[in-house]
């Protein structure tokens, strides 16, 4: 049976910054890669109004750069949900008609579900249940994909992997950037700025099961990014990289297998999400030399 992996995002862009790595290399090694976007994006600032001279918005520009994007990582397929963005925590378009966030959560999973019987993924990838930071998006995007997941039944993939942002790499990721001179927020590793009352964001370490090793695609990740160029411009905190920096903070993606629980006992963190025979483990604990 050929290799599937599933991965269910909540906006264009978000399949890039957690794992554009991994997906660029999964996709180079012949595995069918699947992306889910749940919304279109289209509460995010285009800073250039020149890039929604040719297209009819927002939500139309970043189903381009999606397009684009996902075509630069390798990814076999990507399906999109459709959704309005929802905006930040507390905003009035988080209950807006349209908006992921207000969705039914049964009637917004049963397109991923339908998925899931369509490519029988092995492996299927979501958001912990704080969305990475928060965003009423992601932790929808969350709750949607735990519920296709399980409600697809004899197509249920052997295994559930959240994504996962350890706290001591989250710190050291901002602080990298700031040495450069790169004015980071402290949620910068999501990607995003999530406010100045967010000093930083992050899970606790050891919740981390599985680090997947990314430093040759890193290249690949940063030129995916930049299809994102309404949200990612070359000013921006992870544009501003230069590529020896990248190379470094962006060497690993993190990962917590959550079906099956690997349990307490585990030797070490794992090297692969698929399954293998005898797979290389890492030491328990963040090596975070490269950093």
């Amino acid at each position: 049976m050929d290799k599937v992996l599933l991965a269910v995002h909540a906006h264009p862009d978000d399949e890039t910054i957690t794992m554009g790595g991994t997906l660029a290399r999964y996709s180079a090694q012949g595995i069918r890669t699947v992306v889910v976007t749940c919304t279109r994006g289209d509460l995010g600032e285009v800073r250039d109004p020149g890039l929604l001279t040719d297209v009819g918005g927002v939500a139309e520009l970043r189903d381009r750069e999606l397009d684009a994007a996902v075509q630069r990582l390798g990814v076999s397929r990507v399906v999109k949900l459709g959704y309005s963005d929802s905006g930040m925590a507390g905003w009035p378009e988080n209950h807006r008609p349209g908006a992921f966030f207000a969705a039914d959560l049964a009637k917004a999973a049963a397109p991923v579900i339908d998925v899931i019987k369509e490519e029988r993924p092995q492996v299927m990838v979501a958001y912990d249940e704080t969305g990475g930071y928060g965003h009423p998006d992601h932790i929808k995007a969350h709750q949607v994909a735990v519920a296709a997941f399980e409600a697809s039944g004899s197509a249920r993939p052997a295994r559930l992997y959240f994504v996962r942002l350890p706290l001591t790499w989250s710190r050291e990721f901002v602080r990298a950037l700031r040495q450069a001179g790169i004015d980071a927020p402290g949620s910068a590793a999501a990607g995003a700025d999530a406010g100045p009352d967010v000093a930083e964001i992050g899970t606790p370490d050891d919740l981390v099961t599985t680090r997947i090793d990314v430093r040759q695609y890193v290249e690949t990740k940063l030129a995916a990014l930049a299809c994102h160029a309404s949200q990612m411009p070359a000013d921006s905190f992870l544009m501003r990289m230069p590529l020896e920096l990248a190379q470094r903070v962006w060497a690993f993606e993190y990962f917590s297998r959550v079906y099956p629980a690997p349990g307490a006992s585990r030797a070490g963190i794992e090297s692969d999400l698929f399954p293998s025979g005898d797979p290389v483990v890492f030491p328990v604990g963040l090596d975070l030399s490269n950093v």
